[in-house]
């Protein structure tokens, strides 16, 4: 998978989210800003971008029940 073609989710939940509408997980990471926790990896397609939003609009941007806004990247 070619870097630019990489959407990184730092929400398990919203990882979750996707794989359940037939996303494919494409790995898993360390997290480097916040040990202990994971990266999610997927192909970034438009469908894919299409359902992070859809996502954070319908529970009101809290991905992880904290009330914090997940934190994505186009890497």
């Amino acid at each position: 998978m070619r870097v630019s073609d990489r959407y990184v989710v730092t929400s398990q939940r919203v990882a979750g989210h996707l794989m359940v509408r037939g996303f494919v997980l494409k790995g898993i990471g360390d997290n480097r800003k916040y040990p202990g926790r994971n990266v999610f990896f997927f192909n970034k397609t438009p469908q894919l971008v299409a359902a992070i939003s859809e996502y954070t609009q319908t529970n009101g941007g809290q991905t992880n029940g904290d009330g914090d806004q997940a934190e994505r990247q186009a890497v």
